[in-house]
């Protein structure tokens, strides 16, 4: 819960002298039981501290203490800030400060609650006495529907250096290709420990834009040809076979490891053993953040003379072994979309190697093919990474480790609270993966009923992903199936994702949890 005390609450909190300080000492105690978000206006800083100086001089306390206090309460609460829109907007309000504080709060926080005992306040809703609150807190916190992701959660959990970002980079209006893109560039790099990493306006054009440049390298051509087969897997979502076929080749599906849902390394030695030199190249994906089994797949890239380009759309920070995926083949691509475990406010991706011509081609690529936009060398696209994006992905950047623990723990929750149920089979648990969806397999075609279930009880889920490429109208006529695909067919069958918001509360993923535990009773 988002709880946003009124002035007055703060000061009876902080000053033991005033009349209401026992009662908002019981509002905090609660607060920090239940582990509430606190917040405070930033219009509202100032105000609190020059207030806490006049009364601590009035009860001729030591100033240097209720400074003390003031710094220490201000480091515990999260502040947001305060439009010069919303303060012309609320020039007509009845009480300029209160609109202007409640409006703001609202914005970032719009199932928040204000604790106030200004009677003027009352007049908003979601505006409760302090009395109201220790009554009936644990009412405003129960959570009617658990999100599959929580896109406004995770804002909210670093919104100060979001914001910060934002401003930033309008202030400076170096909006294409400004200083934030090489920034974040240069610390992906350090991340991953690759020599190149390359900013681009999408996943699917970090795939694209790879695989054009691979056909440049292997082929000397700026596009590969229809006779040109690229292995890939089925159950993926459709940037990874439709950039084969825009970048002039044609994909070979081959099946996948039921257990990891990723492309079978098998099934590739057998697609190579039939089709030959005709296979010029591999797309794995580090499905859901499970990796591929990546040394089998390097081992037949090496052996049949194969590049290896990682699909890493849904696996940044998860590691094969000692190493970042996505690093392991030539070229990795990553996605940055929103819902990704490090997601942008739009659309954004990047390309990582440690080739240093492909690194150079991508460059040219993104900006219409040419060292000099003004005498373009090859066919390329425009597909340049907002300086917008990569400011917030900086700060975002700094948590990925921490939220993918956290996504990590909750599959451990999710597994152990689960094991014992039949008609269900559970994700491997592994130190390396990031858990980008947390998939159950749901036998007995039980998926979709189960499914139902959840969503009357409050508790959203998704099919990822519910049609196999191969079964796509995109794909009829232009792609190769090697074997009949079962266990991927099997797979669109029976998946189903649970939430997995690395910010979700424990007890909401019990509450996932008793909520399957009762449909298969």
């Amino acid at each position: 819960m988002n709880i946003l005390p009124d002035l007055n609450i703060v000061l009876d909190f902080l000053i033991p002298q005033r009349k209401g300080h026992s009662l908002s000492k019981k509002v905090y105690e609660i607060i920090e039981s239940q582990k509430y978000t606190l917040w405070i206006s930033a219009s509202s800083v100032d105000n609190l501290k020059y207030i806490l100086v006049g009364i601590a001089k009035r009860y001729k306390m030591n100033i240097k203490y209720i400074i003390a206090a003031f710094n220490k309460y201000i480091q515990k609460v999260k502040i947001f800030s305060v439009s010069g829109y919303s303060i012309r907007e609320a020039l007509n309000a009845k009480d300029l400060e209160d609109h202007i504080i409640y409006t703001n709060f609202k914005r970032v926080a719009p199932e928040g609650i204000v604790i106030s005992n200004d009677k003027s306040f009352k007049n908003y809703p979601d505006v409760i006495t302090p009395e109201e609150f220790i009554r009936n807190h644990t009412n405003y916190s129960v959570s009617k529907t658990i999100p599959i992701l929580d896109l406004k959660a995770e804002y909210r959990y670093i919104l100060e250096e979001i914001d910060q970002a934002i401003l930033k980079n309008i202030a400076e209006a170096k909006y294409i290709l400004g200083p934030e893109v090489k920034s974040l560039e240069d610390k992906m790099a350090e991340y991953l420990g690759v020599k190149h990493c390359i900013g681009v306006a999408s996943g699917t054009d970090a795939l694209l834009l790879s695989l054009r440049a691979l056909a440049m390298i292997r082929k000397g051509k700026e596009f590969w040809e229809r006779e040109d087969l690229i292995i890939t897997t089925p159950f993926t979502f459709t940037a990874t076979g439709d950039t084969i076929l825009r970048a002039g080749a044609t994909p070979l599906f081959v099946d996948i490891d039921v257990n990891t849902y990723n492309i079978d390394p098998a099934e590739i030695k057998s697609a190579l053993k039939k089709f030959g030199k005709r296979v010029v190249g591999i797309v794995p994906v580090h499905l859901y953040g499970l990796p591929c089994y990546m040394d089998e797949i390097m081992q037949l890239a090496r052996e049949f003379d194969l590049f290896v380009l990682e699909d890493t759309a849904q696996a940044f920070g998860a590691k094969w072994e000692d190493k970042k995926v996505g690093t392991l083949g030539d070229v990795g691509a990553f996605s940055f979309f929103p819902s990704k475990n490090l997601g942008a406010f739009g659309d954004a991706g990047m390309v990582a190697t440690n080739d240093d011509k492909i690194a150079e081609l991508i460059r040219m690529l993104r900006v219409h093919g040419g060292r000099d936009k003004y005498n373009v060398e090859i066919l390329g696209y425009k597909s340049r990474l907002d300086t917008l994006q990569a400011g917030i992905l900086l700060v975002k950047l700094k948590y990925i480790d921490e939220l993918n623990e956290k996504r990590r723990k909750i599959a451990q929750i999710y597994n152990e609270g689960l094991k014992e149920i039949e008609g269900i089979v559970l994700p491997l648990l592994t130190d390396g993966y990031v858990y980008h969806q947390y998939t159950i397999r749901v036998l007995n075609g039980k998926r979709d009923a189960l499914q139902m279930h959840l969503r009357e009880r409050g508790v959203e889920s998704m099919v990822y992903y519910p049609v196999p490429l191969h079964k796509m109208k995109v794909f009829e006529g232009r792609c190769k199936v090697f074997g009949d695909l079962k266990e991927a067919e099997k797979a669109s069958r029976e998946v189903l994702s649970l939430p997995i918001e690395p910010l979700m509360k424990e007890e909401e993923v019990y509450r996932v949890i008793e909520a399957i535990k009762e449909f298969f009773k």
